[in-house]
């Protein structure tokens, strides 16, 4: 790949911030800003339609998700007192 410089100035800390956070992710401070500019151009709406639509739809999802957690909860809870109820049983081997 053909590489150009491009010099970016930010502040001693950033720097330090970068750096860092390169080194967490096992890549180099160039790597980090290259894949944060990918990231932040894939992450963008750029029509507030599509936002307003992605709302509507996460608002019509919304009440079935609920139930979906609620039955789930409802679920574990019975598992739980199942388990509850064995283990307050004396055991019959003895």
């Amino acid at each position: 790949m053909k590489t150009q410089r491009l010099t970016l100035l930010v502040s001693p800390e950033d720097k330090r911030n970068y750096r860092n956070l390169a080194k967490e992710r096992g890549m180099n401070m160039s790597e980090l800003m290259r894949e944060a500019v990918r990231a932040y151009g894939v992450s963008t709406i750029d029509d507030p339609r599509e936002l307003v639509a992605l709302t509507a739809e996460l608002r019509e999802a919304l009440p079935a998700m609920r139930r979906s957690v609620r039955a789930a909860n409802a679920s574990v809870e019975r598992a739980l007192a199942s388990i509850a109820s064995r283990q307050a049983k004396p055991s019959k081997a003895g």
